[in-house]
C-alpha cells in the first residue's frame, strides 16, 4: 500500500514537470550560451544576441502551453492566470534590455546573457512558489545575480556600489532566514496554505509569530527598495551598467510584489493581532516622501531615477494594501506601465551618457538640436510624473481609485493619510521629473551640443513612447486584458 502510494506520488511529480517547460527551456538555453562563450569568447556579439532573442521567443511560446492554473509538486508551486501574464511581461522586458545601446560592451560577454537569464529564471519562479523556503532560494538567485551584474562596468565605483549592495543584501537575507526559522518553529510549516490554516485556527496568538513575520518582510522590503531599506539603491543605480539598472528596477520588483500578493491573500494575516496594513501604509508614505524629496536635489539622472524608484515602490505597495481584486488589478496595471516608462527613461539616459551628457545640466539645449528625441524624453518624464496624456496618469488614477474605494469600505484613518500624502507626493515629483524637459528645451546652452542617435535607437524609444501614450488613449484595451484574468492567486 505504501509502495503504491509512493509510486503514485512519483508519477504525479513526473507529470507536474510539464508546467516547468519555460524554466527548463531557459536553463537549457543558458547552457548553450556558456558553450557559445567558450567558442567565441568576447566576440560574436551578434550571434549571442540573436540567440538570446530567439531563446526569449521560444520561452514565450512555451509559456502559453505550460501555464495551467492549479497546484503542483504537492503544493510547492501554484499557478494562476496571472502567472502566465507575468512571465510574458518579464520576457518582453528582458528583450528590451538586451537591445540597450550599451550592448556592444556587455552583449559580447556570454556571462552577461547568462546572468540576465538567471534573474529571469528567479523571477519566473518567484511568482509561482507556494513555499517560503523556495521563495527564499528564488529570491537569493535574483539577488546574488544582481550583485554580480552591478559590477559589470568593472570600475572602482561599481565595485564599491556592488559591495554596499551585497552587505545590505546579506543583512536583509539573514534577517529573512531567521524569520523563516521562527515561522517554521512556531507553525511547523513553510507552505503558504499551511501557514494560513495555522493562523486561521487561532492556535498561536503570541507576539513571536508577529516578530517572525516582520523579520521575513524585511527581505521583501529590501528587494522593493522601500525606505528605510533603500540605502543601497542610489549608489547601485548610479554605478551599475544602465541596462542592468533598468532591468533590476523592474523585473525582480514586480516578481516580489506578485508573490507578496499571493502571500497576503493566502495566509489570512488580518486575523493576527497586529495591523500589517498600517505598517505597510507607513512604509509606503515614508518611501514616497524619502524618494521624492531626495530626488529634488539630484544632478545625476541615474541617481534621480534611483530615488524615483523608491517613491514608485511606495505607490506599488498600495495595491498590496488594498488586497482585493481591484487592488491587484491596479498593481499589475501600474507595474506594466511603470516598467515601460522606466525602460524608456533609462534607454534615453544611456543614449545621453554615451555622447558625454553625464549630468542633467549637460542636457541644456539638446532638445532644440534633436527635436524628436527631446519630445520622446518629455513624454516619458511626464508619464513618470503621472500627468496626462500618458499611461502614468492612467496607472495612478486606477491605483488611487482602488485605495479610495477600499477606504470607503474599511474606514481606517491611515488609509486617508496614505491617499492624501500619495497625492501630495505626486505633486512633489513634478519638480524633478520636469527638470530634464526644462534643460532640454528651455535652459540656454553654453555650447553647441550635437546629439546623434541611430534608427534603431529612435525606433525603440518611439515604440516605448507609443505604448506609454496608448495606455492613456486606449486604456480600456489593457484594462480589458487584465479583467479577463482571475486574480485569485
Amino acid at each position: 500500500m505504501r509502495l503504491g502510494s509512493l509510486n503514485d506520488q512519483i508519477q504525479t511529480i513526473i507529470n507536474d514537470f510539464g508546467i516547468l517547460l519555460p524554466e527548463a527551456t531557459l536553463i537549457v538555453g543558458c547552457f548553450v550560451m556558456i558553450i557559445l562563450q567558450l567558442i567565441y569568447e568576447d566576440k560574436g556579439t551578434v550571434v549571442k544576441t540573436v540567440f538570446s532573442l530567439f531563446l526569449l521567443g521560444l520561452i514565450a511560446l512555451t509559456v502559453s502551453t505550460a501555464t495551467a492554473p492549479g497546484s503542483y509538486f504537492d503544493g510547492l508551486l501554484v499557478q494562476s492566470q496571472v502567472t502566465g501574464l507575468a512571465k510574458l511581461f518579464f520576457i518582453v522586458i528582458t528583450g528590451f534590455v538586451l537591445l540597450f545601446p550599451k550592448g556592444e560592451n556587455l552583449l559580447k560577454r556570454g556571462e552577461y546573457h547568462f546572468l540576465i537569464f538567471m534573474i529571469l529564471l528567479g523571477a519566473m519562479l518567484l511568482i509561482e512558489v507556494n513555499n517560503l523556503l523556495l521563495f527564499y532560494l528564488s529570491l537569493e538567485l535574483v539577488s546574488i545575480t544582481s550583485y554580480l551584474l552591478i559590477n559589470f562596468n568593472f570600475d572602482r565605483k561599481g565595485f564599491e556600489a556592488g559591495i554596499k549592495y551585497l552587505l545590505f543584501g546579506a543583512m536583509a537575507s539573514g534577517l529573512m532566514l531567521y524569520g523563516l526559522s521562527l515561522i517554521y518553529g512556531l507553525t511547523g510549516t513553510l507552505d503558504l496554505a499551511g501557514l494560513g490554516a495555522f493562523i486561521e485556527s487561532g492556535a498561536y496568538a503570541g507576539a513571536w509569530l508577529t516578530v517572525a513575520l516582520l523579520l521575513f518582510f524585511v527581505g521583501i522590503w529590501f528587494k522593493l527598495s522601500l525606505a528605510p531599506m533603500h540605502i543601497w539603491t542610489p549608489d547601485a543605480y548610479e554605478a551599475g551598467p544602465t541596462p542592468v539598472v533598468a532591468y533590476i528596477s523592474v523585473v525582480p520588483k514586480v516578481a516580489v510584489l506578485i508573490f507578496l500578493a499571493q502571500f497576503v491573500l493566502t495566509t489570512q494575516l488580518e486575523i493576527l493581532d497586529f495591523d500589517w496594513k498600517m505598517i505597510f501604509s507607513g512604509l509606503a508614505i515614508v518611501s514616497m516622501l524619502v524618494g521624492n524629496l531626495s530626488a529634488l536635489s539630484q544632478t545625476n539622472a541615474k541617481r534621480m531615477m534611483a530615488y524615483s524608484s523608491i517613491a514608485h515602490s511606495g505607490m506599488l505597495i498600495i495595491g498590496i494594501i488594498v488586497g482585493n481584486d481591484f487592488g491587484i488589478q491596479a498593481l499589475l496595471l501600474y507595474a506594466i506601465v511603470y516598467a515601460f516608462m522606466n525602460i524608456g527613461a533609462f534607454y534615453l539616459i544611456e543614449l545621453f551618457e554615451r555622447q558625454g551628457f553625464v549630468t542633467i545640466k549637460d542636457l541644456a539645449g539638446v532638445g532644440r538640436k534633436s527635436p524628436w528625441m527631446g519630445v520622446f524624453a518629455v513624454v516619458i518624464m511626464i508619464a513618470l510624473a503621472g500627468l496626462p496624456p500618458t499611461g502614468g496618469f492612467t496607472a495612478k488614477l486606477v491605483m488611487f481609485s482602488s485605495l479610495w474605494e477600499y477606504y470607503q469600505t474599511e474606514g481606517h484613518t491611515y488609509l486617508i493619510w496614505l491617499f492624501g500624502l500619495g497625492l501630495l507626493n505626486t505633486a512633489i515629483a513634478l519638480f524633478y521629473y520636469l527638470k530634464i524637459p526644462y534643460y532640454l528645451w528651455v535652459h540656454p546652452s553654453d555650447a553647441e551640443k550635437e546629439f546623434k542617435f541611430s534608427p534603431k535607437d529612435g525606433t525603440i524609444v518611439a515604440i516605448v513612447v507609443f505604448l506609454v501614450l496608448l495606455s492613456f488613449f486606449k486604456a480600456d484595451l489593457l484594462l480589458n486584458v487584465l479583467n479577463q484574468f482571475n486574480f485569485a492567486l
